[in-house]
Parts: structure tokens; C-alpha cells; sequence
């Protein structure tokens, strides 16, 4: 199956953005095109679909000068090796690469083969939050705490109204609950939600925009208050599937579970 490309037009800088199939989890990679150089946001699940962004990005005919890999889940990190390019992330997602990115590598290589590698790709480059200018564009690297997880790195584009938010958002596709940061989701939803971004980037979906964030206030409430009954895996799976019965991520949905009923 192929993904999909979608191309966010601003004056400066364009941002193309590559959202997986349903075998790639839906997961989001941003290519950021500056006057002469490329960054891309996150890397993708399986080598196939991290080739795919890699071969668009050669296309664009510039040099890929950063990967930022925004957290450590494995479908955003395992495709860094097909990058050509430093890794780029947060201190606090280098320490937690270093310490669960093999563990999380050989868990996904033992389930799908030579799709995933067998080992993570550590990050080159720690990246601090706060602006710098790159080829005359701002760029704001932004610290996302306790939401889908507990340290992520989100990437501003203030020229061109436009945020990189990552896991903060999915766009009609199952949320990870694994980390069951319930209540600091909802807060940082609400706080993104006020800043002046109208082009807003997801982790899973397509791009759009402040609407993305009011469509995603129900599912954690939801989710929250049905992991509060009495309930077993299989009940809890259902009970999300008849309230978004259309829905992607399925494989996210069921990669969870593990986390939620352990």
C-alpha cells in the first residue's frame, strides 16, 4: 500500500507532509523546504515508508540537512535509518532512546521482520528549546510535556502560521493511551489550541487545522472513563471501535492494549 502527500503552501517555508497507510500506523513525516536546504519531522515506522519520504525529499533537490525525531515511539523513530542526515532531538528524547530504543526495535523486528531494524538509530544532536533562524526562516523548537507522552519535541513555523504538533493531535485515527497521560493531554490540547498556529501538522492524518484539536477532546475523555469500569481488554477494544467505528490506526488500538492491561 502507499501513503499519501498533501503540500502546505505558505510563503515560506512549504511544508510537505507524507501520512502512512494503515500497515505504517498512519504516522505523519514532515519535510520542511527552506530556500536551500530540507528538514524532515520524524521518520516513520517501517523502512519501506521511511524510504518513500527519503526518495521525495532527494526529489526536492536539496541537501537533508536535520531528521528531528520528536519522541520515542517506534513508529516515529525505527524508519531514521533511511535518513541521510544528523538526528536531531530533545536531551530528554535522546535518554529515553538510549535506554528503550533497542528493547522497542527488537520487539517491532521480531514482529514484522526486516521491515523494522533490528536496532534503534541514537540521535547525533541534542537540539534546545527556543528559536533559531535556519536559511532566514524561524524555526521554534517547542517542548511538549505529559500529553500522549511524557517528553516530545514540537516544531513552530511562526512566519507561516504553522505547527508541527506530532502526537499531540491525530486526525481520525486511534490514540496511544499507553502512558495514560489523561490530564496532561486535555491541558496541552487546550493550551496549543490558543496559540496563533491556523495550520496545524498531526502525528497520524492529514494536515488541517484548530479544528483538529476540538476533534480530539472526546476521545480521551471517552477512553478514560471506560478504562475506569470493570473491564477486559477485548471489552475496552470494543467499546472504542462502536464509539469510532471510522476510525484508522487499528494496529495502534491493538499495540496499546498490552500497556493498558499489562
Amino acid at each position: 500500500m502507499l501513503g499519501t502527500w498533501a503540500a502546505t503552501r505558505t510563503e515560506l517555508p512549504i511544508v510537505h507532509t507524507f501520512t502512512a497507510p494503515e500497515d505504517g500506523r498512519l504516522v505523519t513525516s514532515h519535510i520542511i523546504e527552506l530556500p536551500s536546504q530540507l528538514l524532515v519531522v520524524d521518520a516513520q515506522y517501517t523502512l519501506v515508508y521511511a524510504q518513500e519520504v527519503a526518495r521525495y525529499a532527494a526529489a526536492l533537490n536539496q541537501p537533508l540537512t536535520r531528521l528531528y525525531v520528536t519522541h520515542y515511539h517506534p513508529d516515529h523513530l525505527l524508519g531514521a535509518a533511511a535518513f541521510d542526515a544528523p538526528l536531531f532531538t530533545l536531551a530528554s528524547v535522546a535518554e529515553k532512546i538510549a535506554a528503550a530504543g533497542d528493547r522497542v526495535a527488537h520487539e517491532e523486528h521480531e514482529k514484522v521482520g526486516d521491515y523494522i531494524p533490528a536496532k534503534a538509530r541514537q540521535p547525533d544532536r541534542r537540539i534546545e528549546e527556543g528559536e533559531e533562524i535556519i536559511d532566514g526562516v524561524r524555526i521554534q523548537h517547542r517542548r511538549l510535556r505529559s500529553a500522549e507522552t511524557e517528553d516530545a519535541l514540537i516544531v513552530a513555523l511562526p512566519d507561516a502560521g504553522a505547527i508541527i504538533v506530532q502526537d499531540l493531535v491525530y486526525d481520525r485515527a486511534h490514540l496511544f493511551l499507553g502512558e495514560r497521560q489523561f490530564d496532561g493531554w486535555r491541558t496541552a490540547l487546550k493550551q496549543h489550541c490558543a496559540l496563533p498556529y491556523d495550520i496545524v501538522l498531526p502525528g497520524h492524518g492529514v494536515p488541517g487545522d484548530k479544528a483538529l484539536y476540538d476533534a480530539m477532546i472526546d476521545y480521551p475523555d471517552f477512553a478514560e472513563s471506560a478504562l475506569k469500569q470493570p473491564t477486559t481488554a477485548a471489552e475496552f477494544k470494543q467499546r472504542i471501535l462502536a464509539r469510532y467505528p471510522d476510525y484508522g490506526g487499528g494496529k495502534v488500538l491493538d499495540h496499546q492494549l498490552r500497556f493498558l492491561f499489562p
